[in-house]
């Protein structure tokens, strides 16, 4: 019998939870903000407009949960697509859920299903299962796929402790920041555990995080209801699951910094991070991540931590010292679609020429001399001493 592949609203997908459950657990690929006391309350939180989920069982088995918003344009083409759904607080992760046992045949059927004629996947690991999975299935039903984008941002991982790495400039820079900081008070480390008040440790943080300059552009937790309500239930319920995890730095007793992360299968992804900008000369952001590594270091799990952030980011970089790449993986399944997936790379050329020689052409137009035309006229007495 072969699988079934269904598409769902919002509202129906409240039924699946239990199943739910078991597939987050087996996933190919961990991530929590596709899990359903994630997805849930940001549905509620921010609205289900153009949401869809395409789900896959074969034999009542849960094989794939795919959250999905539908797109009206492709790379700027007027083609109808599926995209990963995602809200301006779940960062920049797009895995589905996928059984790990069952991502061939669930691939399969989700691509020759007709209900993903043209989707794209948001930030999939390029070196992880999944993506492998994909491009096997999509070569195995003729469909075209192509990356649509990458780029590469910064992981923490267990096995390559990134302190043995900071260079000469890094560890002296360390060394004055800590000194200029134990002049202003005492400095403590501080870490969530299992027994502390999470109400607590979720208002304080949303306090440190609206003190500062995403607080001045209204960009903070604390300044819309919707993500402070969706913040605080969700840090409840992954408390409750054990699957929260906050470390950070006091000064004389006061949050200092805070760095929130998520915790999904062998590994975490960072959700918030925040500091106090008053004593952004001693960079306490920059030494609570390093406190974070020595706790990451000394604690039994996770294995690594994702940073989830954008190209452009480049604080995790000067202390986690290794990366993981994401890309956009577009795949077209007939007609239209797949003509759309395999021109694109052309287009995207044809785009880069037509800059390019735009730009050459302005160029030569300010570098080129003054023609007769452009130059004054010669005055009548100069014309007739020329004859």
């Amino acid at each position: 019998m072969s699988a079934t592949v269904e598409m769902l609203d919002a509202a129906a997908l409240r039924e699946l939870v239990p199943d739910w459950e078991g597939l987050a657990a087996e996933a190919i690929e961990p991530n929590p903000f596709y899990e359903h006391w994630m997805l849930l309350p940001a549905l509620e939180a921010y609205g289900a407009r153009d949401f869809r989920a395409l789900v896959v069982r074969d034999s009542g088995v849960l094989l794939g949960l795919f959250p999905l918003q539908a797109r009206r344009r492709f790379h700027g083409l007027p083609l109808r697509a599926l995209g990963c759904w995602r809200h301006r607080n779940m960062l920049l992760w797009g895995m589905p859920l996928v059984r790990a046992k069952g991502v061939s045949k669930c691939l399969a059927a989700l691509l020759e299903s007709g209900h993903a004629r043209l989707i794209e996947f948001d930030w999939v690991s390029a070196g992880g299962a999944f993506y492998g999975a994909l491009a096997e299935a999509a070569n195995g039903c003729g469909a075209t796929w192509a990356i649509t984008d990458v780029y590469t941002r910064a992981l923490l991982m267990r096995e390559r402790d990134p302190r043995a790495r900071f260079n000469s400039n890094m560890k002296n820079n360390l060394r004055r920041w800590q000194s200029r900081l134990a002049a202003q008070g005492e400095v403590t480390p501080v870490r969530l555990a299992p027994g502390d008040d999470v109400g607590a440790w979720t208002e304080e943080f949303m306090r440190l995080e609206a003190s500062g300059w995403k607080g001045a552009r209204g960009s903070a937790i604390a300044c819309r209801e919707d993500d402070r309500r969706f913040t605080v239930e969700v840090f409840a319920e992954a408390h409750r699951r054990g699957r929260l995890a906050i470390t950070g730095l006091n000064l004389d007793g006061r949050p200092l910094a805070r760095h929130c992360m998520l915790i999904g299968g062998e590994g975490a992804f960072t959700y918030k991070i925040a500091y106090d900008e008053t004593y952004e000369k001693c960079s306490p952001g920059i030494l609570a991540e390093v406190d974070n590594v020595r706790q990451f270091m000394e604690a039994p799990a996770p294995r690594w931590i994702d940073s989830n952030t954008s190209r452009d980011n480049t604080s995790y970089g000067r202390v986690w010292k290794d990366r993981i790449t994401v890309q956009r993986v577009a795949v077209g399944t007939g007609g239209l679609a797949r003509i759309a997936v395999a021109a694109l790379p052309l287009l995207r050329l044809a785009a880069q020429w037509r800059r390019s020689l735009a730009g050459r052409v302005g160029l030569q137009r300010r570098r080129a001399p003054a023609t007769a035309v452009d130059s004054p006229r010669p005055a009548a007495r100069d014309v007739r001493q020329a004859a």
